[in-house]
């Protein structure tokens, strides 16, 4: 994005002084404007970058450019950039200067810190656009070069044929670039096509002296001012006038918003210094005045780019301000408001405020408290100075308590009101409880849990979670509900693995949080077969399975799979009068199987019996209780 106009080189008037606004129209003043003191010896030239929100201001007798926020608050200060006149903001967001002294050009970033000097002692770069893709400079001895890009780049001297006794005011817009000595009475204005390799001359005309020029966004319209009246719009093809603006007799500064909108500044103690006109209109439809004695600066006008701002530098004996005007239509005004997210009953609350939209002090504001014991109005009763505020207060009744800032607004800002509540009271515990816990379930189950909330202040709300043991499963919601009426929550789980299950209370305003827990138990599913049998039946009441002597049977256990797992599987006989262990193994899982082999002499007619079972900690984890399978008999026949 090109300024649309860079300076020319210092001069006498640039040592003139500071001032504040008073905005005004047509009737009494409006006070919708700052004014902020710079810290510069001189000005040279503005640019608004209005993405970022900053402005930066070049100073050519204290070789700085100030950059500021739009509150005209300084956030970086580059120095030794010696002579640094004019200024320009490219499309990538960074600020070129011109330096004479320096023989260069300075590119600056966004912030305002310095990046890279482009010198060359054949030329005195005074002024900077962009226009075609190109950086272009008016040299403080007339002419127009270009800082050419390449694998060196390099300062071009003079391109065109058009020649100025001093550095040419530039005003930028797509290939054209129009030129203008400031200080030549004829005002010869030329506009040059840069869109080729050699830039072309388009139209060249004397407008009278012109101190300033800027084209709108369409590029339809030249706007130029000047002294004696001067301020006109001009067709950028021929020069011929478009339209005259009634903005006074000493013009020195002009910008143009995105929108057409003019604003046209005059040098000069005057209670009208600038007049803003809207689009296609020759009337101001509004004039802002200057405080103090300062005059506004040549060239020293730019608006906010899409926003309602106008800012403008002002000066005089030495000292200089950032003025920061309002615009014609009405400014939205924004309200943050922030207040206790709950206080305990006796405790003081802290309530702040800011207005943003550089709302002027004194404007009248409402703020009310209301609560239990009524409604009543607190805090200042107009806008403060820096445009916050903070209100102390300690209620006197439990309960919700509302605060509200109103403001009405006026002819230039919009009405907002902005309101915030919080609850007043004393913090108190509640019960909660989670049954089941220490309790054994089979695996599969599917167990109810019943959650009981104790009184609380509003919320009633209760999450019930699983944590199974292991860590390849997570914790998981199971259920979020509000408690009935008797305070109950219940929440359904199928359990495959011991699990902790946590009853949580969030809490509330004036309600403690709580969290209580009830680990079950729960065990595998365990079974073994037994293979290569050729028959069952019963001894006694006992089913049995008979095996041939000859036979090594096989077992085949299924448990409930967890990675590293084994099963334990053991096998006893009987002596005649009871069962003794024999023989016990642990065998590692494959998928939820086991294979174990009873190998050896078996004896015939000598009972055996075997399980499989899951061992806790024994079995390879402890994610499970231990389980103990049923028993399966079997015998050996010839």
């Amino acid at each position: 994005m090109s300024h649309r106009i860079m300076r020319a080189a210092l001069s006498a008037a640039l040592v003139t002084g500071s001032t504040a606004l008073v905005l005004s129209a047509p009737g009494p003043a409006s006070a919708v404007d700052l004014a902020k003191p710079l810290e510069i010896a001189s000005f040279g030239d503005l640019v608004v970058d209005g993405p970022g929100k900053r402005i930066h201001i070049s100073d050519p007798v204290g070789g700085k450019l100030v950059t500021t926020d739009f509150a005209g608050v300084v956030q970086n200060t580059s120095t030794d950039n010696p002579g640094i006149t004019g200024l320009t903001l490219t499309k990538s967001g960074d600020v070129y200067a011109a330096s004479p002294s320096r023989n260069a050009l300075i590119a600056f970033n966004a912030t305002g810190k310095r990046l890279e000097t482009y010198p060359n002692t054949e030329v005195e770069p005074a002024t900077v656009a962009e226009a075609g893709g190109s950086l272009w400079f008016g040299a403080a001895g007339g002419g127009l070069g270009k800082l050419q890009r390449g694998d060196e780049d390099e300062l071009v001297p003079d391109l065109t044929s058009t020649t100025f006794d001093k550095a040419p005011a530039l005003a930028a817009n797509g290939n054209l670039i129009a030129a203008v000595d400031p200080s030549a009475a004829a005002g010869t204005v030329s506009v040059i096509d840069v869109s080729t390799a050699t830039p072309s001359t388009v139209v060249t005309q004397g407008l009278g002296q012109t101190r300033d020029l800027a084209f709108t966004a369409d590029g339809s319209r030249l706007v130029v001012t000047g002294p004696k009246g001067l301020a006109r719009a001009v067709k950028p093809a021929d020069l011929s006038t478009i339209q005259n603006y009634t903005a006074g007799t000493d013009g020195n500064a002009v910008a143009v918003k995105p929108d057409g909108t003019v604003a046209v500044g005059i040098g000069g103690t005057t209670s009208k210094a600038v007049s803003v006109f809207a689009p296609g209109s020759a009337t101001p439809a509004k004039q802002f005045s200057l405080k103090g004695t300062g005059t506004l600066q040549p060239g020293g006008l730019a608006w906010e780019p899409g926003g309602p701002r106008l800012f403008g530098v002002s000066g005089s004996g030495g000292k200089y301000s950032l003025q920061i005007f309002g615009d014609p239509s009405k400014l939205a005004t924004a309200l943050q408001l922030t207040v206790p997210a709950k206080l305990s009953f006796g405790q003081t609350a802290t309530i702040t405020g800011t207005f943003t939209g550089a709302v002027p002090a004194g404007l009248p504001v409402v703020i009310t408290r209301k609560d239990a014991a009524g409604s009543r109005r607190v805090g200042p009763q107009t806008v403060p100075a820096s445009g916050k505020f903070s209100i102390s207060d300690k209620p006197t009744r439990a309960g919700s308590v509302t605060y509200t800032v109103a403001f009405a607004g006026n002819a230039d800002y919009l009405p907002v009101t902005a309101t915030k509540s919080f609850p007043v009271g004393t913090i108190k515990p509640t019960t909660l409880t989670l049954d089941r816990n220490g309790s054994t379930f089979a695996a599969g189950s599917t167990v109810t849990f019943t959650a009981k909330l104790g009184a609380t202040h509003s919320s009633r709300t209760v999450e019930i979670w699983a944590d199974p043991y292991g860590s390849d499963l997570p914790n998981r919601l199971v259920r979020t509900a509000t408690a009935s009426s008797q305070g109950v929550v219940t929440a359904s789980v199928k359990l495959t693995r011991t699990t902790t299950m946590s009853a949580i209370f969030r809490g509330d305003a004036f309600t403690s949080a709580r969290t209580v827990k009830s680990t079950v138990a729960t065990k595998v599913s365990v079974s073994v077969a037994l293979d290569r049998h050729y028959g069952t039946g019963n001894i006694g009441s006992v089913s049995y399975h008979f095996l041939r002597s000859t036979i090594n049977p096989q077992f085949i256990t299924s448990m409930s799979a967890y990675p590293g797992r084994s099963a334990y599987l053991e096998i006893q006989y009987h002596d005649g009068k009871q069962w003794q262990p024999w023989k016990a193994v642990y065998t590692k899982l494959y998928d939820n199987k086991a294979y174990n082999e009873l190998t050896g002499t078996h004896t015939v007619g000598l009972m055996y019996r075997v399980r499989a079972s899951y061992i806790y900690a024994k079995s390879g984890d402890t994610v499970n209780t231990t389980t103990y399978g049923t028993y399966k008999y079997f015998t050996f026949t010839k």
